[in-house]
């Protein structure tokens, strides 16, 4: 009674018998060996054959801020460029980039990626009417290539292009006609305080009156502050530029496709898989001439 308890136990049909199930599982991979071996060889090669006839991609970034020219019109710009690319006017394209047709060719993606900025002409038409300030947006683009030489050309490229934009351009222009203005009042000021400066001190030296409306020190210190504008709109002036570059393209030596892991492990996957359904398909042919036999 005990012993048959036991076996039940043993057997019970809820249980599952891991040992069993590894020793089946290696004597079947074991028996198939010479067919998981042609799978891997052939998944080996055909990664080997893919990975050297596939063109490499290469992908890099370039950040850069538009003077006058608010983010989302930038993004709406390369867009544009992106789309004679989908639409293989190369032509064009190259056109746009200053680069020849077959240049324009190498380039796989054209992707901007905008910062959140604020649309300062979002406010209305009250922007035109009041001084200009420099305001920048700042963008960045990916792009993927076919070929790393072809970054530079690509950078200038997009350089060129949207400082050529018109509204960028007359934004611009007006940007350093009034900076220059200013500049212009700030030396005029700043020759009309040395001349009384002047003035002054030759009053000191002839009067005896010790009374003035202004010290020395005032005079030192609104020249100091017409300095400091002056230095910084030299600086504004220097920048003024319709687009900045930060960081421009890097050409890395490692391509972002293809991936060798990647197409080893879906290589291996699609070879395994045949493999395995040869097997099956072999295995239910077996079992159909068995029971035909069988039945005969």
């Amino acid at each position: 009674m005990l012993d048959t308890e036991k076996e039940g136990q043993k057997f019970a049909p809820d249980e599952i018998d891991l040992v069993g199930l590894f020793i089946r599982s290696v004597r079947f991979f074991y028996n198939n060996r010479f067919i998981f071996l042609t799978c891997t060889v052939l998944a080996a090669s055909a990664t080997a054959g893919y990975m050297y006839f596939k063109p490499k991609i290469y992908q890099s970034r370039f950040t850069a801020e538009c003077m006058s020219i608010p983010d989302s019109r930038t993004v709406e710009l390369i867009n544009d460029l992106e789309g004679l690319r989908i639409n293989k006017d190369w032509n064009l394209l190259g056109m746009k980039l200053g680069m020849k047709p077959e240049r324009a060719k190498l380039i796989k993606k054209i992707e901007p990626l905008s910062n959140i900025t604020i649309d300062k002409e979002a406010k209305g038409v009250d922007d035109y009417l009041l001084s200009t300030a420099e305001t920048s947006y700042k963008f960045s683009i990916i792009a993927l290539v076919k070929n790393n030489s072809v970054l530079p050309e690509l950078q200038n490229g997009i350089i060129k292009y949207l400082s050529a934009n018109e509204y960028s351009s007359l934004r611009v222009n007006r940007f350093i006609e009034n900076r220059k203005s200013l500049l212009s009042y700030v030396n005029y000021e700043l020759k009309k305080l040395d001349s009384l400066n002047s003035l002054y001190a030759d009053k000191i030296v002839h009067s005896s009156s010790s009374t003035s409306l202004t010290s020395p020190g005032d005079f030192k210190a609104m020249v100091i502050n017409l300095q400091e504008k002056k230095l910084a709109i030299e600086d504004e002036l220097k920048f003024a530029s319709p687009v900045r570059v930060i960081q421009g393209f890097t050409a890395f030596q490692n391509p972002v496709e293809p991936v060798f892991t990647l197409v080893l492990l879906i290589s291996l996957a699609i070879f395994y898989g045949l493999g395995l359904l040869y097997i099956m398909i072999r295995f239910l042919t077996r079992l159909y001439s068995e029971n035909k036999t069988r039945y005969i």
